[in-house]
């Protein structure tokens, strides 16, 4: 936007410069500016550099308690010291937006509103039984938060009683199993503001050349370590999970030619809260995603019927067990190629595989395929894991077991496994196998 300044007092010019200096000292990275609409929970997570979690919360904060007699904990789960806390950031955020007459000790900090920040460990606090000592307060910020235990997440909220109260928590994640994960990210509330930030220039318009070298240089080295630190994936991924996470980046990296076949998975919604998921792939690039919240079959059948162009040329693959029973036999009398599939059914090598979820998570082409850059799809390949039987033979562990520690269903990866997978006998349009093993 341009500015006619020559039409300004001299005072008035300077005022105005000073008004648009401070304005672009405010900003904070663009997808945290969404931190700053009302929410009664705020999460912000991804690996370093990724939108300046920290930086743009601090700096959010302070600009808050500048204007209004706020009172905001800033948290960690264990807390040594105060150099260990956020409390050099808060300072050095007051200095850089050229706010005047903050009082400022070792103890706490107030703004001329009458803003009051304090520091603390949430592990002392619990310990010394200080929790009402919260009470009261409008905003707890929850530095490192993948380190935040469960018992303080389930101890703050109920704390922030304040109306219009909020909690604040940013993090690099930990482990895929972190409390503030499973119990907030994941959780189907309502009142729940989550932003995910990517590393480098794509979520941070500042993020300097010196970590955009370390971030290259990271990546080509420690292609895994850098999938924690720069990345946001959890900073260890288990010995027997079935796909390592440098493949499966480098499948949502890959980008490969479309060929045939022609074909599409659809693993469909149970119970009201699961989801049904469908996509489509031209060989080994998959090409179209839709996701489906809560619809009837009839209606699920009507948009993957739509999803194949009504091309009854198209197989779609259909976890056939539950309720997509009637999502096959809507398809069947569209005139769909409808191909219903067992998980739980019986592999094509009996010798090396227990059932058919074994052998299609085990064969998956990761390797080969290309696949969409979908965060949650990612984890949800990366995070199944395996063992062994009796017999030797690899076993991938049961939906429910995933599920008790992701606090979600795998839908994604099952329908992108169903896209990808050829077992089926093409011209009776049938599954291989009739066992039906409980996969779920």
């Amino acid at each position: 936007m341009h500015y006619d300044l020559t039409k300004l007092k001299d005072s008035e010019q300077e005022d105005f410069l000073y008004l648009l200096e401070q304005d672009e000292l405010e900003k904070v990275t663009p997808k945290m500016e969404a931190f700053r609409n009302p929410c009664r929970i705020k999460l912000g997570k991804g690996g370093r550099g990724a939108g300046g979690k920290s930086r743009s919360c601090i700096s959010l904060l302070v600009q808050i308690a500048q204007e209004a007699p706020v009172k905001i904990g800033c948290f960690r789960e264990v807390q040594k010291s105060l150099e260990e806390s956020c409390y050099s950031l808060v300072c050095e955020t007051i200095k850089r937006l050229r706010y005047p007459g903050w009082h400022i000790t070792r103890d706490y900090i107030d703004s001329p509103s009458g803003a009051h920040f304090i520091f603390r460990g949430l592990n002392d606090l619990r310990a010394a039984r200080q929790i009402k000592s919260l009470e009261g307060f409008d905003i707890f910020f929850l530095e490192e938060a993948s380190t935040i235990s469960a018992e303080s997440i389930s101890m703050l909220l109920p704390t922030l009683r304040n109306p219009d109260s909020e909690l604040w928590a940013v993090w690099n994640p930990e482990t895929d199993y972190d409390p503030v994960y499973t119990m907030l990210w994941l959780s189907d509330r309502d009142d729940v503001l989550r932003v995910e930030l990517q590393q480098g220039l794509i979520d941070n318009p500042w993020f300097p050349d010196v970590l955009q070298k370390e971030m290259k240089a990271d990546y080509k080295n420690n292609p895994d370590e850098a999938e924690h630190i720069w990345g946001g994936a959890a900073r260890k991924q288990g010995d027997n999970a079935v796909m390592n996470r440098v493949s499966i980046r480098g499948a949502a990296n890959r980008i490969v030619e479309e060929t045939d076949p022609d074909e599409i998975g659809v693993d469909v919604g149970r119970f009201g809260s699961d989801k049904t998921q469908m996509y489509r792939r031209r060989g080994f690039r998959t090409i179209a995603h839709k996701e489906l919240v809560k619809k009837d079959t009839r209606y699920v059948a009507k948009a993957v019927w739509e999803f194949a162009d009504k091309n009854p040329d198209i197989p779609i693959k259909v976890d056939d067990t539950g309720v997509g029973g009637g999502v096959t036999d809507s398809l069947s009398e569209f005139g769909a190629n409808v191909i219903p599939i067992n998980f739980g059914g019986e592999p094509k090598n009996k010798k090396k595989y227990t059932i058919l979820a074994d052998e299609m998570w085990l064969e998956f082409p990761i390797d080969e395929v290309s696949i969409p850059n979908d965060p949650h799809l990612l984890q949800e390949l990366g995070g199944r894991l395996y063992d062994y039987d009796k017999r030797g033979r690899k076993q991938v562990e049961a939906k429910k077991t995933f599920k008790k520690r992701f606090r979600r269903s795998p839908d994604k990866a099952d329908a992108l496994l169903l896209c990808f997978y050829t077992g089926y006998h093409k011209e009776s349009g049938s599954c291989v196998g009739e066992a039906e093993i409980e996969y779920s």
